[in-house]
Order: structure tokens, then C-alpha cells, then sequence
């Protein structure tokens, strides 16, 4: 009989974990250090502030999952030749970000951007990598 679960098993998940740890950890970085920034110029605060708080956050919240996304598969690209990249691994890359990235909030750190994980973001998430491996399931 058929199961179409079963190819889930012979997915490289363990790379792929250590590919969304990577790029969620670049990605908290950068994040840390606009928290820091911001921090020190309160006018760039109040202003990132009001800009987030606006309709336009929620592109902005989109458009930075788009590119955590792009970066996984660009550090998939660049440090992990040897994964076969394809339709099922870029699916397969999605949850691994996300994981990650709901993990990371449990840590005490300044966030201006990771401060959360929802269904938009995660929407994000797949655009991002779908967008920058869609050479490799068309």
C-alpha cells in the first residue's frame, strides 16, 4: 500500500535543522544589533516605532520573513552542496525555520522584528524560500 508519509523519512532533516538554526541565528543577530542601535538614537526608535505600529508594519513583518527564508536557502545553496535540493526539501525547510524561530523567543533577547511567530509570517517564510529556490522545483 501506498503511504505518502514515508518519503518524509529519507528527507535530510537533520541539515536542514542545522541550516534554520544557522540562518535563525544570523537573523537574531542582526536583529539584536537593530534593537542596540535603535536603542542608543531614540529619535530612530520613536520613528521605527510609529513606523510598526502603522498598517505598513505588518509589510514590514512580511517582508523580513520573506528574506529569513531566502537566506536558509541561500546558506542551503552555499554551505550544504552535498542536499539534494528539491521540491520536498524546500517544504521540508519551512517547518525547520519556523521551529527555530519559535524557539528563539524564548529567549531573553531585544527583538524588533522576531518578537513573534504567526500564520503572516509564516506565509513569509514559504514566499522566501520558495521565491529564492524556485529554480530548483520548477
Amino acid at each position: 500500500m501506498f503511504n505518502p508519509l514515508r518519503r518524509l523519512r529519507f528527507l535530510p532533516w537533520v541539515e536542514l535543522l542545522q541550516v534554520a538554526l544557522v540562518t535563525v541565528a544570523i537573523a537574531s543577530l542582526l536583529d539584536f544589533l537593530l534593537a542596540r542601535i535603535f536603542v542608543l538614537l531614540p529619535v530612530a526608535l520613536s520613528v521605527i516605532m510609529k513606523l510598526l505600529d502603522s498598517p505598513i508594519g505588518l509589510l514590514v513583518y512580511f517582508a523580513v520573513t520573506i528574506g529569513i527564508g531566502a537566506l536558509g536557502v541561500a546558506i542551503l545553496e552555499r554551505w550544504f552542496r552535498f542536499v539534494s535540493i528539491t521540491n520536498s526539501t524546500l517544504w521540508a525547510l519551512v517547518p525547520c525555520l519556523a521551529l527555530w524561530i519559535l524557539l528563539r523567543l524564548f529567549l531573553p533577547l531585544p527583538s524588533m522584528f522576531l518578537a513573534s511567530l504567526s500564520i503572516f509570517q509564516i506565509m513569509g517564510l514559504v514566499l522566501g524560500v520558495f521565491w529564492k529556490g524556485g529554480s530548483y522545483w520548477r
